[in-house]
């Protein structure tokens, strides 16, 4: 659907003369920054409120509040707002600003290797900061403040590891969480879950596999792996012509796990099209359509480079989780037959556009 002139989503009119109010939690994220410029480019008659912390970095959304990408009326799209998911009073006053018609929840302690080291703030940003933000939204509701769609962003790893006869993976498969990152999504799941059927709140759940693009913050692991070869590629003795021997290391964890693979530019779209057509509820899988290990995918960046002979595979003990998440194949019928959605982009995207981020920055 063509929404460049306006359009009914979910109810709500929106055109030339009325603007439909977004909220986005967790914009300075990769997702939540990339959300952004997915409206504003797709979208104009979009009014976007982003909740940000006053620590949180800002390097994935300096184009959205300074001169640039979106020329000198941006600040007509966004309006930035203090807040913070485990601050009641904070969120509550944003609610009251953005008055939203649609909420994207994509605030989160998102890093599974940083939950093992601090599980507690993990399940406490997760669990509760969710929970604050959906009973802030149905104390807006039962006022009459307000009612919004919301798009819950729920995580694959609640499905752990599945039996190999349980790929691919749709959303009847067991809970299996097998580490604190994924346990903590499994209660903002089911937390999202509760208010929508206990008090007829307007709650999308989406479980997003493995999506990957410019942005990626480099803890993750295809852009850790851009992000060491592009360091080599800038060091001066980084060999011009294939050497006789390899000259630098490309440290990485578990290269085995199964992974299958969108590009974040899809990723961003299906979230927009949840508002749509999804039904309230209900959970929905989300996932690419290339499928491979993480050593696969190594292998295809390291083949981009300006020198792939130049490097060797180092394992890194630091990189191996305690327990690890190794086999993500999804079954997205149920989304694609709703929607209509299908990936446009694959691995060979996702390698270009990592590597011409690192390059761009570095």
């Amino acid at each position: 659907m063509d929404y460049k002139n306006g359009g009914t989503l979910n109810g709500v009119l929106f055109n030339e003369d009325f603007f439909m109010r977004v909220l986005i939690t967790g914009i300075t994220g990769f997702v939540g920054s990339h959300m952004a410029d997915y409206l504003i480019e797709n979208v104009p008659n979009v009014e976007i409120f982003a909740i940000r912390r006053w620590r949180s970095r800002d390097d994935n959304i300096k184009h959205l509040y300074s001169p640039g990408k979106y020329g000198d009326d941006k600040q007509d799209h966004v309006q930035f707002i203090e807040a913070d998911l485990l601050d009641r009073g904070s969120l509550s006053n944003a609610i009251h600003i953005s008055k939203p018609d649609v909420v994207y929840h994509f605030a989160a302690q998102s890093f599974p290797e940083s939950s093992f080291l601090t599980p507690v703030s993990t399940l406490t940003t997760n669990v509760i900061g969710t929970t604050n933000l959906l009973e802030e939204l149905k104390l807006a509701k039962d006022r009459n403040y307000c009612n919004p769609t919301i798009i819950s962003v729920s995580s694959s790893e609640v499905y752990g590891n599945p039996n190999e006869d349980e790929v691919p993976i749709t959303e009847e498969n067991c809970i299996r969480a097998a580490n604190p990152y994924s346990i903590s999504k499994v209660g903002h799941d089911l937390m999202s879950q509760y208010y929508a059927n206990a008090y007829d709140m307007k709650v999308i759940i989406t479980r997003m596999f493995s999506h990957e693009g410019a942005r990626r913050g480099k803890r993750f692991a295809l852009s850790w792996f851009a992000y060491q070869i592009v360091m080599a590629e800038k060091d001066e003795n980084f060999p011009p012509y294939a050497p006789s021997f390899p000259t630098h290391p490309i440290k990485h964890g578990n290269l085995d796990s199964v992974r299958t693979y969108n590009h974040i530019e899809d990723a961003v779209h299906a979230y927009w099209l949840a508002l749509d057509k999804c039904d309230y509820g209900e959970v929905y899988n989300i996932g690419g359509d290339y499928t491979c290990t993480v050593g696969d995918a190594l292998d295809m960046l390291i083949s981009k480079s300006i020198n792939p002979k130049a490097f060797i595979k180092e394992l890194d003990p630091n990189r191996v989780r305690p327990t690890d998440i190794t086999l993500q194949i999804p079954s997205s019928d149920k989304f694609r037959e709703k929607t209509g959605w299908k990936p446009t982009k694959g691995l060979e995207e996702i390698c270009d556009d990592l590597l011409n981020y690192w390059r761009e920055i570095l």
